[in-house]
């Protein structure tokens, strides 16, 4: 079997894995290898946030409507600062079917708002089409969220998960393990830890944290159930709270805005259902 059979099968494999495509937008019909292969990609605009967590999905589907499958290239062109996970896909497109895509966007902590492009061309010859993606600075100051879209780190990640999954704005238990939440990789063995950074010190007011808890998996049998809550400044830990027992899946902790702090970690020492730790978001506030 051929490299460049190889990767196209692995692309598809990636793509089935990834999730049905979400957005929809005009068609541009090309060909390659010996299928008519249309390329859809997104119309509207693309939000994402200037920070390690802030990406989203850009979906692009491509549709076969010959009598035989094709192997295809996308060849994908982000505009500063923009920064795609994909430079070129290689793929196969099974006769009178369809794949869709995954193309992660994200711009770098630090760059300024505004909007720009992602270009896609299907073939070394087809016509490129354009996707805008608005770019969000990370929010910061009075009523900012200072977690929001990280940078975080986990002591492990559960391989359906991920770390950013608890600092992307999603509180949702409705939406744990689809679309949100973060999962230790460490079946019944504890502590675990969950640690948001600030890239410098910062005076905070309160700390949200949400542990799963929905109507299917309640946090009384799914939630973290003791946990310590610290701050890092000056070099060393401090514990804000000692939680034991817990059975809700929304508590606030009070931090005194007087105290500099670099950085906010869960240390997960017990979960209600004994085998993982589960955060649904971490949020820590500068009200003031």
């Amino acid at each position: 079997m051929s490299v460049r059979k190889i990767i196209a099968l692995v692309a598809v494999a990636l793509a089935a894995v990834a999730g049905v495509a979400t957005y929809t937008g005009t068609a541009s019909a090309a060909r390659q290898g010996r299928g008519a292969v249309t390329m859809t990609v997104q119309s509207g605009t693309l939000d994402v946030l200037a920070a390690p967590c802030g990406g989203r999905p850009l979906v692009v589907d491509l549709a076969n409507s010959g009598a035989e499958g094709a192997y295809v290239d996308v060849f994908i062109t982000p505009e500063r600062p923009l920064v795609t996970s994909h430079d070129v896909i290689s793929t196969y497109v099974p006769p009178n079917g369809d794949v869709a895509l995954r193309v992660q966007v994200s711009a770098p902590l630090g760059s300024a708002g505004g909007t720009h492009s992602v270009s896609l061309r299907l073939g070394a010859r087809g016509a490129q089409q354009q996707a805008a993606v608005t770019v969000t600075p990370k929010p910061s100051g009075p009523g900012a969220n200072l977690a929001l879209g990280g940078p975080v780190s986990a002591s492990s990640t559960h391989g359906n998960f991920s770390a950013c999954g608890g600092v992307d704005g999603n509180a949702d238990s409705a939406d744990w393990s689809t679309r949100t939440g973060w999962n230790d990789g460490t079946r019944g063995v504890f502590p675990d830890t969950y640690t948001v950074e600030f890239g410098g010190p910062q005076a905070i007011d309160r700390i949200v944290l949400y542990t799963l808890d929905s109507a299917r998996y309640p946090a009384a049998r799914n939630g973290l159930q003791d946990f310590d809550v610290q701050v890092l400044g000056g070099g060393e830990w401090t514990t804000v709270s000692n939680v034991r027992g817990n059975t809700t899946g929304r508590l606030e902790f009070p931090v005194d805005p007087a105290v500099s702090t670099e950085s906010v970690r869960i240390v997960a020492l017990a979960s209600n259902s004994a085998d993982y730790s589960r955060i649904v978001e971490l949020e820590v506030y500068q009200d003031s």
